[in-house]
């Protein structure tokens, strides 16, 4: 007689007395690996699998195709996690955290998914003082046997990736990437009929060294540039942005203790040019750090020491008798200390408990010490399903403000101190995971609430530099929030066919001067299908986006006063966009392969129905002095690419 209990962390199972066993696995095809209650884990070799943007497999565009995080519109460049804001949220690179961490227009991460083995999200960020989520993109810790790469080049973008061997022990990886819309598309994408002129260029290097069984040691660079050249006829003025990301970092893993020393910064410089005068606005942000884990049997220690250096947005005028007091540069510490514990109780419960600790300390204000207790169980009810309950506090000490409030490359990072103090979360979420036909199908729901306190919202408006009236301090406001709703997701992971339907319902509110509205970046509604398709060497794939419009300040009147024009604003994001729909397309074709020499072409589409979506809305007067708010679209709605890869 043999007991067998199989068990899996994403499975229903019972416990068989039988003669004799069978094993039997489904593969799972879907690029999508979750199991319940887990973060979701994406290997970047099958992300391929999902239409691409432009010829890009993005990583981040493909985290927004899940329920628990907003979908983005053009233009935005926020990560949206359970109603947080893009602050909330960190995103990093071998746990080395990356500030802002896409490129203009929404379109592209600042990763190049070659470059990269996996990548992790959750909709609970691990290890660090952040009150949203986190997604992690990893880089192989296997050292390259042979000599290898792969690249692609297309009609937006090129990129490519080398992996080279120094010896059975050690092996470096460098990857490239540059965009050529500003050179290729030039003029045609516009923003109000005016040119958008954008580019943009990336470049990864890290290397792998195992000098004994018990050693591994890694080192990462990573550092990105962006610019852009706006300009709003209309209204005389031109924008000229500049702003990179820069990351760096050496790990060594020695038997179970893992160490990393680490540097990111981001550098942003702002110029607007109107009716002669000149506004330039740089400001920046740098932190250097230690992380460990320890992780013996159940127990888990984590630490995580960070000093930030912030310059917040410091404004100096030309062409103009208005002067500004500069902003100085900010300093503070953040050290965090960690330990969980893993348990169970019988077949069916698990649970984790965890207290996190940390010494918050700024010249200017002092020293401030937090605690920070979290909580999940795990209850299996095996054929029945899956029920996880998970809650705790989280506190937060870096924020992230500014004009656009959605990720926009116009804002800037400041630590708490001197213009606010820690935010403070107060979470929980419960959700149901069921395995349908032996593993075939999941259904999963969530049921999530985040209680916020300290938030920062930025009131100033860019008519403030030009008339000489900006004061970062009087354009802050302190005040609460409160993120709740519910997701819903069908998936089928294996055949091949392969995706999922989506459903999200949710509220972002937030509380200031007593009175409370929705945040900026609010959807109520979204609804995602994601298909992948294998047919041959044809990889077909569709995504479709449905999602309501998100939130805008709407002005009921205007004055004018020593020549200036002067808004009286309406309910503050009382009114709403339109709601946003996209179809994208794509088909990629792999040619007759040779050993490791791969290639073919893919084909995809952005936006196929060509619907027009809604940017943001602007205000417009005729010659009878009559205004009213008009949509504001990007010149290009649909963008068909092409392009060639190539791996081996």
């Amino acid at each position: 007689m043999l007991t067998v209990f199989c068990t899996e962390a994403s499975a229903q199972t019972d416990s068989l007395l039988l003669d004799s066993t069978v094993v039997s696995v489904r593969r799972n095809s879907s690029v999508l690996a979750a199991a319940a209650g887990k973060p979701a884990h994406v290997d970047m070799a099958r992300l391929a699998g999902i239409p691409s943007i432009l010829g890009n497999s993005d990583p981040l565009h493909f985290a927004q195709l899940l329920p628990s995080m907003q979908s983005s519109s053009e233009l935005d460049a926020g990560i949206h996690i359970q109603g947080c804001d893009n602050q909330h949220n960190i995103v990093s690179l071998d746990g080395v955290p990356v500030y802002d961490a896409s490129h203009l227009l929404g379109l592209f991460s600042v990763f190049n998914p070659s470059h990269f083995k996996s990548m992790t999200y959750s909709t609970v960020a691990a290890g660090v003082n952040r009150l949203g989520g986190s997604i992690d993109m990893q880089t192989d810790r296997n050292v390259a046997d042979s000599f290898g790469g792969e690249a692609s080049a297309g009609l937006i973008s090129a990129q490519g990736t080398l992996r080279i061997p120094l010896s059975q022990k050690a092996s470096v990886s460098v990857s490239g990437r540059r965009s050529f819309l500003d050179l290729l598309y030039g003029d045609s994408i516009k923003l109000d009929d005016a040119p958008l002129n954008y580019g943009f260029s990336d470049l990864n290097a890290n290397a792998v060294w195992t000098p004994s069984d018990k050693d591994l040691i890694r080192a990462g660079f990573y550092y990105g540039a962006d610019s852009m050249d706006a300009a709003m006829e209309s209204y005389g003025i031109r924008t000229l942005s500049d702003w990179s990301n820069l990351a760096a970092s050496l790990h060594w893993k020695h038997s179970g203790l893992e160490q990393s020393l680490y540097h990111s910064e981001r550098t942003l410089d702002v110029l607007v040019d109107w009716k002669m005068r000149k506004v330039d606005t740089p400001s920046y942000i740098r932190t250097t750090g230690y992380k460990a884990s320890w992780e013996p049997g159940r127990l888990r220690f984590d630490a995580d020491l960070a000093l930030h250096e912030a310059l917040p947005q410091s404004p100096s005028i030309s062409g103009s008798d208005v002067n500004y007091s500069s902003e100085t540069v900010q300093r503070a510490s953040e050290n965090r200390l960690s330990a969980a514990w893993k348990g169970s109780a019988g077949l069916r419960l698990d649970y984790t408990l965890l207290l996190a600790g940390t010494w918050y300390h700024t010249p200017e204000t002092g020293s401030r010490f937090s605690l920070s207790p979290e909580a999940s169980l795990s209850l299996n009810l095996f054929r029945s399903g899956r029920l996880d309950l998970r809650g705790g506090v989280r506190h937060q000490y870096l924020f992230q403000t500014g004009l656009s409030n959605l990720g926009f490359p116009v804002e800037f990072w400041i630590p708490a101190g001197r213009y606010g103090s820690p935010q403070r979360s107060l979470w929980a979420s419960l959700s149901y995971n069921l395995d349908i036909h032996g593993g075939d199908a999941r259904f999963c729901a969530e049921l999530y609430s985040r209680q916020l306190t300290g938030q920062v919202e930025y009131t100033g408006t860019l008519l403030d530099f030009l008339n000489g009236t900006y004061s970062l301090e009087d354009a802050l406001i302190l005040g609460d929030g409160h993120n709740f709703g519910l997701n819903l997701m069908l998936h089928k992971m294996t055949g091949r066919l392969t995706g999922w339907a989506a459903f999200s319902l949710g509220r972002s509110l937030r509380t200031f001067n007593g009175e409370t509205w929705p945040s900026s970046h609010e959807r109520l509604a979204e609804f995602k299908l994601v298909a992948s398709y294998r047919a041959g060497r044809w990889d077909l794939g569709g995504t479709f986006l449905a999602a309501g419009g998100t939130p805008f300040t709407e002005a009921d009147e205007f004055y004018l006063l020593n020549g200036q024009i002067i808004p009286v604003f309406g309910g503050h994001n009382a009114k709403r966009l339109d709601p946003y729909i996209r179809l994208d397309l794509d088909a990629r074709y792999t040619f007759r392969s040779r050993g490791r020499f791969v290639h073919g072409l893919d084909f995809c589409v952005y936006n196929a129905t060509a619907h027009r979506q809604e940017i943001f809305r602007t205000l417009k007067f005729n010659h009878g002095g009559a205004f009213g708010y008009v949509p504001m679209y990007l010149g290009v709605t649909i963008l068909p690419s092409v392009s060639y890869f190539v791996r081996f």
